[in-house]
């Protein structure tokens, strides 16, 4: 069951494409399915804008299965988060960077507690994000940033974030719609509301 957006976000924001990537830790697989979501008042604008299917202003969910269930193993998604977290950051730069985007690190790192009080990881990742080609006049990337919060539940792990640009293309900064100008505080805050908001369903154990 792919994680809904709240309320407060659904009305303007939709899906923008799906991507799965699957792991394999000792004996366990892990299904990780991302959902990409668009502003919709300016999903065409950014398109133009971006040479990335991954939108340069965006946010995403993503639903972890695991098989066998780490129960099976006697362990609990809050027992292995120390592990988990960085794993599942990686897997998450690994989709990006086959989109284009080039990491350039991992920025900050801090501690945060989710919608359920549930303590996690909250990743800060510099990025390049690729201009489309006939906007690229002075440079062919845009600073951008990506965030990533990962957090223990019941049987898996709920992860959710987003990407903020930090510039426009040269000699685009005075035509842009105002609506897509870079706004990096609205953006983070944005982000910032998706993951308090959302609660993950448990994604079933297999």
């Amino acid at each position: 069951m792919t994680t809904a957006l709240p309320e407060s976000l659904s009305d303007r924001w939709r899906a923008a494409g799906t991507r799965t990537g699957t792991s394999t830790v000792m004996v366990i697989s892990i299904s990780a399915e991302t959902t990409l979501y668009e502003p919709i008042e300016t999903a065409a604008s950014l398109a133009e804008l971006g040479a990335s299917d991954v939108p340069v202003r965006s946010l995403f969910t993503v639903d972890m299965t695991f098989a066998p269930s780490l129960s099976a193993f006697g362990v609990t998604p809050k027992g292995v988060f120390s592990m988990a977290a960085p794993k599942a950051k990686a897997q998450f730069v690994e989709i990006v960077e086959a989109e284009g985007l080039v990491v350039d690190g991992t920025r900050e790192t801090h501690a945060f507690e989710a919608a359920t009080g549930t303590k996690g990881k909250w990743y800060v990742l510099d990025v390049s994000y690729p201009i489309a080609d006939e906007l690229a006049t002075e440079a062919d990337r845009l600073a951008a940033e990506t965030h990533i919060a990962i957090w223990p539940t019941e049987t898996t792990y709920g992860m959710a974030g987003g990407t903020v640009p930090l510039e426009l293309p040269a000699g685009v900064v005075d035509t842009v719609e105002a609506s897509i100008a870079v706004d990096p505080a609205a953006d983070r805050e944005r982000i910032a509301e998706l993951i308090r908001s959302i609660d993950p369903e448990p994604a079933g154990e297999e």
